[in-house]
């Protein structure tokens, strides 16, 4: 059964209205509004601003064309601006507000302005209360996504065991139903091992890969019977790269590697990282459907940041592992299933990017503390 998590809010859906001048008479068209909303606050300000430029169409039909909504989560809307201050530059690197509003393609400036720009100019005045955007608000966001169809996670991170927030993710069940449904029950905990009946989950497992510019990565199981002989390191049979697993003591230094894969070892000042969702030690991945599962589909791209996928050691070879992208990484696609993507947690995934490492291993504790289906 999905649930929502003890003491959440679901981040309001960040909107962006287009409304053009409809006669070569009136030069004046207020282009996208894009809201990233992260309190209640902001959402409000959301449909303060769709009730606002509709309220404009009605009083002038003859000079706005309708309001245009397009939907922007919190993590979209982060890398919308990103692209927009690195588009106008200028003041606008500093640029803080959570709305950005143009009027003939020109910046006017955040919501202020423009309900200043709306009273100066076409003499409109806002009265309507708060409590009324709020509920507004929260209705467009459940809505926006019940009608993806989608599945919904989140994970639960904590650096050096202090909690710095979640990453929520929307899994693309339409595209990869089987995969979607692996990382879903891992995360809701409750699944059990086919071959010994142990139980699977994603909580209080660790992140034990990070390459800076390309991806972290989580999520590693150790098969029952996998060798951990003490003073001794095991090398992987995959074909496709050499995987070490260091027993306790033992230091890593191999080689960065291009291609993504299952990692079997981690590091932290000397000492094995317990990063696995059954012993801790991080030497493989487990699937609930067994050992591995099939490539499902490769149709979802690498084309930005926050994109969810599985890690593997060739072909068919999914478990466990997963990875999120930290930019576009094209040189994924058609090798490793992405089948999900980062919709809120937008600090969250900064901080983490930010951890400092010795041979792409983070040197402190990077955890999953809490993890499972979120519903709207």
């Amino acid at each position: 059964m999905l649930h929502q998590p003890k003491g959440s809010k679901a981040a309001a859906v960040a909107q962006s209205f287009a409304a053009g001048a409809t006669t070569p008479l009136e030069p004046l068209r207020p282009c996208p509004v894009p809201l990233c909303p992260g309190c209640r606050r902001e959402w409000c300000l959301s449909s303060a601003r769709r009730i606002h430029l509709r309220a404009l169409k009605l009083k002038f039909p003859s000079k706005f064309a309708d309001p245009v909504i397009q939907p922007l989560v919190e993590f979209a809307w982060h890398e919308y601006l990103q692209e927009k201050k690195k588009e106008l530059r200028g003041e606008v690197w500093a640029y803080a507000s959570p709305v950005m509003c143009f009027v003939g393609g020109q910046l006017l400036g955040d919501e202020k302005e423009l309900l200043r720009w709306s009273y100066h100019e076409w003499d409109y005045r806002d009265f309507k209360p708060e409590a009324l955007y709020q509920a507004i608000a929260e209705d467009f966001y459940t809505k926006y996504l019940k009608s993806s169809q989608h599945v919904f996670v989140y994970l639960e991170i904590a650096i050096e065991e202090q909690p710095v927030g979640r990453l929520l993710f929307e899994l693309f069940s339409d595209v990869c139903p089987r995969t979607c449904e692996n990382f879903r029950a891992l995360c809701a905990g409750g699944a059990t091992s086919p071959r010994d009946g142990r139980e699977l989950t994603y909580k209080n497992s660790l992140f034990h890969r990070l390459v800076k510019n390309g991806w972290i990565q989580g999520g590693g199981v150790l098969l029952q019977g996998t060798p951990a002989s003490a003073g001794r390191c095991h090398r992987s049979t995959s074909p496709s790269r050499r995987c070490w697993t260091f027993s306790e003591g033992q230091r890593l230094n191999a080689r960065r590697e291009v291609v993504l894969h299952r990692e079997t070892a981690s590091w932290d000042g000397g000492r094995a990282l317990p990063k696995d969702i059954i012993t801790g030690k991080g030497d493989g991945g487990e699937s609930i459907y067994g050992p591995t599962f099939e490539d499902e589909s490769f149709s979802i791209r690498h084309k930005g940041r926050g994109v969810l996928g599985m890690a593997n050691k060739g072909h068919h070879s999914n478990s466990s592992q997963f990875y999120i992208t930290l930019q576009p990484a094209p040189y994924l696609d058609k090798k490793y299933v992405a089948f999900g993507q980062l919709i809120e947690g937008t600090e969250v995934l900064q901080r983490l990017e930010a951890v400092p490492t010795h041979n792409e291993r983070p040197i402190v504790a990077c955890k999953i503390i809490n993890c499972g289906t979120f519903e709207p």
